[in-house]
């Protein structure tokens, strides 16, 4: 289903939501306000936000009409954080993941209109020959043991998994053999949570065919070459899932001055609106949603 799109970029009667590895935001603050100013999205998950509590544009986001939560990562690396438009209120957020220390600027979670939103960053891992990986795979097993939890609720798991879910999802499998982002530890992992949540790919659910490739090497000309990846995801609930009208990479603010190394995700969640979040999930068959989710 195709969202009808206004002259503002807003999806009439819809929630758009963009989810961008921004690496480095104070580095793409031009682009992000950009991004937020022409596609006026109502929900943003950022990963790689690389920068303190302190430096934060908490107050630069608000003069935009965007309420902001944020996680950041230890020693200025990593970080994540959720920009809510100032129209919509925000229930409740948390960054636990039942580890704190573990989900520090890898995980953020709040929930408006009825849905949970995340933003995670997973941690990268190591490549051949260097330290151990269990940083990254006890992160991503928090992720499932907090999806399953969640199965209650309509949630939204949108950011860097750090994992091409397969070799379809990377320009040349032999490139990247033994690496962290295609190690078959990881992908199970990733089915893991995919499984344990009840959750949905929902690029690869609407794009069965398409690379989606979502980062590229920014050496040697990858990106013109188009010598992808695809680890940006957004997994949806089940029950959610049919109410995705679009998952498209924007590949706008991958390119111009001072781009990321990886394009934003824009999703549509097509004229809903979450009333009851304990009846979504599992209560009713997928094909009678109706008392949950109603026209925007």
């Amino acid at each position: 289903m195709k969202s009808t799109v206004d002259r503002r970029g807003t999806a009439t009667g819809a929630m758009r939501v963009v989810s961008w590895n921004v690496n480095g935001i104070r580095a793409r603050w031009p682009r992000l306000t950009e991004l937020l100013t022409c596609e006026l999205p109502d929900v943003v998950c950022l990963q790689e936000t690389r920068c303190s509590e302190w430096h934060f544009p908490r107050e630069r986001l608000r003069e935009m009409g965007y309420q902001s939560r944020h996680s950041p990562g230890r020693q200025q690396g990593g970080g994540v954080a959720i920009l809510v438009r100032e129209d919509h209120a925000i229930a409740d957020h948390g960054l636990d993941l039942g580890r704190r220390r573990l989900a520090e600027g890898h995980w953020l979670e709040l929930t408006t209109e009825g849905v949970t939103f995340a933003s995670v960053y997973v941690p990268a891992g190591a490549g051949p020959g260097e330290r151990s990986d269990a940083g990254k795979r006890a992160f991503l097993e928090a992720v499932a043991r907090h999806a399953c939890d969640e199965q209650a609720h309509p949630l939204l798991i949108a950011g860097d998994f750090n994992v091409a879910p397969t070799d379809e999802d990377v320009y040349e499998p032999s490139w990247f053999e033994g690496s962290y982002q295609t190690g078959a530890a990881e992908r199970a992992d990733l089915r893991a949570i995919l499984h344990e949540g009840e959750l949905v790919d929902v690029y690869r659910m609407l794009h069965p065919e398409e690379h989606g490739y979502t980062c590229w090497e920014q050496r040697e000309g990858h990106y013109g070459r188009d010598y992808g990846m695809r680890i940006d995801l957004v997994l949806a609930s089940e029950s959610l899932a049919p109410y995705v009208g679009a998952c498209a990479v924007n590949h706008t603010y991958r390119r111009g001055f001072r781009p990321s190394n990886h394009a934003p995700l824009d999703v549509t969640l097509q004229d809903v609106r979450v009333h009851d979040a304990a009846r979504l999930h599992g209560r009713r068959g997928l094909g009678e949603p109706q008392e949950a989710l109603v026209a925007a």
